[in-house]
């Protein structure tokens, strides 16, 4: 019996028109020996979220989407960690719609709600 992903990963290559997904070429780059997103959950937040460059990740609210309708339990998806991910999942059973990005310190009481794109 196999795993099947519940949401399909969508095209995170710079040809979507909202463009590459910066994961792309940080957590793959030949120079690195691991994968900072399974394995350096700072530097991979801190990517996502765009501290690392100023810049948040243009596939952010997607990947998140994709991760909590997957239930991933690993790794830093939407700039969030699987134990964040597990808290909001908890807070908000069955409400997808409010599954949405804010920052960690904002856990408890979001202030800022981030749209999810619709689904190419």
């Amino acid at each position: 019996m196999g795993i099947r992903a519940i949401a399909a990963a969508p095209n995170w290559s710079d040809t979507h028109h909202r463009g590459e997904a910066k994961c792309r070429d940080t957590s793959l780059a030949p120079t690195r020996s691991k994968d900072v997103f399974f394995e350096d959950e700072n530097l991979a937040l801190s990517i996502c979220n765009g501290t690392y460059d100023g810049q948040v990740c243009p596939r952010r609210a997607e990947c998140l989407r994709v991760a909590m309708v997957n239930r991933e339990n690993y790794g830093i998806w939407g700039g969030m960690t699987p134990e964040n991910r597990l808290r909001m999942r908890m807070r908000y059973p069955g409400k997808p719609e409010r599954w949405i990005w804010h920052p960690p310190a904002e856990q408890d009481a979001p202030n800022k709600e981030e749209e999810w794109p619709a689904a190419s």
